[in-house]
């Protein structure tokens, strides 16, 4: 191999060759990188309409959750209406219970 020609071809066309292959190596590392840009692009864009739709189904639930939260409260104080006006009932039934018994007991 004689150091003047190379591979057969003059310096100034090896200088050539290899300023050819790092222009086509930069252009396809150019076009990968715009791709993987724009791939990430559309990505984020269907990542930010998945969360923005998840955002809305969230406020949903946090407005169902706080209806069933103020249903549950006013049957809680339905239900303590009713036990006191229960515990009301079962005094009085009592009362009633025992004027019966002593009456009773005063016939005999």
């Amino acid at each position: 191999m004689d150091m003047h020609r190379p591979f057969g071809f003059d310096w100034g066309e090896l200088v050539s060759i290899v300023t050819l292959i790092g222009v086509v190596m930069t252009y396809v590392k150019t076009s990968i990188t715009n791709a993987a840009h724009d791939s990430n692009k559309a990505e984020f864009d269907r990542l930010g309409d998945s969360i923005a739709q998840l955002n809305q189904t969230m406020i949903k639930v946090n407005m169902v959750l706080d209806s069933l939260k103020a249903d549950r409260e006013s049957t809680n104080q339905r239900l303590t209406k009713l036990e006191t006006a229960t515990d009301k009932h079962d005094v009085r039934l009592a009362r009633i219970e025992e004027h019966v018994i002593v009456n009773k007991g005063d016939k005999k």
